[in-house]
């Protein structure tokens, strides 16, 4: 399995499988001063950026599919092919595998709008809430809620559409463990330099997003 598309599916050492509370309690931290009313907007624009990236893997993996079941050579990179893309440009690409799901394509829409609302609106349109205590308060919470969109979209699009498109170009957990030993014999031999929890985190992405019942413990080191 080629590294750099076992890469790109996930984002080891990354803080993705990191809790999105600010104050890491369990509960949001809503103090609405400057500095949590930046933090809460960084966090939502992260899970857009996620959200988006989810939209390029899924395009990348269908377009490897179908170049291999139509024994053709790609002669680019189709990640880089679609980062190129505009965020609206990747949702009107996947519009035809979300048509059977119209909540889920509403979703995506509108995650799509509020992404582009937080890109190049919301600190012009919310200027003068920024300046009191209550204004920030409410900016705070429709960032929550856009950040919840986000996620739960992105999340939806990975369990179906998503390990769907790993699975039929042939990711299987048989196929991942081997990729994982060998990234550990690898390792051991000291021809590759990376850490071992990277390693690691990128088997159980994998293995969350193809395997129903989850990864197992990882064999080896």
């Amino acid at each position: 399995m080629d590294d750099l598309y076992v890469v790109r599916f996930g984002s080891p050492g990354s803080p993705i499988a990191v809790s999105d509370d600010v104050n890491q309690t369990g509960e949001e931290d809503e103090d609405p001063d400057e500095k949590t009313t930046f933090a809460h907007f960084g966090l939502a624009f992260y899970r857009a950026a996620v959200l988006e990236h989810e939209l390029v893997n899924i395009l990348a993996a269908t377009r490897l599919l179908a170049a291999r079941q139509d024994a053709q050579r790609l002669l680019s990179d189709p990640w880089d092919d679609n980062f190129k893309s505009t965020m609206g440009a990747l949702v009107k690409k996947l519009g035809p595998k979300v048509q059977d799901d119209p909540q889920l394509a509403a979703d995506l829409t509108r995650a799509l709008r509020l992404r582009n609302h937080l890109a190049h609106a919301f600190w012009r349109d919310r200027a003068e809430d920024f300046c009191s205590d209550e204004g920030r308060a409410r900016m705070i919470s429709f960032l929550i809620d856009a950040r919840r969109l986000f996620q739960d979209v992105d999340e939806r699009l990975s369990s179906t559409i998503g390990a769907a498109a790993i699975t039929d170009w042939g990711v299987t957990p048989e196929v991942v463990e081997a990729w994982y030993q060998d990234k550990l014999q690898r390792i051991g031999r000291g021809e590759l330099h990376l850490p071992l929890e990277q390693v690691q985190a990128a088997r159980q992405a994998l293995l969350e997003r193809i395997s129903p019942t989850g990864p197992t413990q990882p064999t080896g080191q």
